[in-house]
């Protein structure tokens, strides 16, 4: 058993300290403090996503810009709609073909104007990760769809509300 001796040297006739401290503990300690600096380490680089913010806020003397249209993805957790406005958007329900239908309706949004480089998507709090990094792998699919050497992050941005 590991241990640290404290041995005063009981020299000039007192009595001799003698004690054992048991360093198994404190080395057992020390292993699950690394074990988890290592498994955190490698967590903080698998789990990163590469996203982009808007490259700057407009100054105050400014003018305002026209609102241009934006293709809209509401993630919630029944539901994924897609749009570019309240009155267009379209609703598809959890299910086997969902992943089908949000394809084909992306496909005839990018379609429908091809100059659309800018996809907004609004994650809902419920919604696990994995949806949301689904939801964007169909998007960069369906921009890439037709492209000899497509490079997603040229042919489109997702930007999130």
């Amino acid at each position: 058993m590991g241990g640290v001796s404290t041995d005063s040297g009981g020299k000039g006739g007192r009595k001799s300290v003698d004690q054992q401290v048991n360093m198994v503990p404190f080395i057992d300690l020390l292993i699950s403090l690394i074990a988890f600096l290592l498994m955190t380490a490698v967590w903080v680089q698998s789990g990163t996503l590469e996203a982009q913010q808007p490259a700057g806020a407009p100054s105050a003397d400014s003018t305002p810009q026209e609102p241009v249209e934006q293709l809209k993805i509401f993630v919630r957790p029944n539901e994924i709609a897609v749009g570019m406005s309240q009155a267009d958007t379209h609703n598809i329900a959890n299910g086997p073909q969902q992943w089908d239908q949000l394809r084909a309706k992306l496909r005839e949004k990018r379609n429908a104007n091809r100059q659309q480089r800018e996809v907004w998507v609004s994650p809902d709090s419920a919604v696990n990760y994995n949806t949301i990094v689904r939801v964007m792998d169909v998007v960069y699919e369906i921009w890439a769809e037709g492209q000899s050497n497509p490079d997603f992050r040229e042919l489109v941005t997702i930007r999130f509300l």
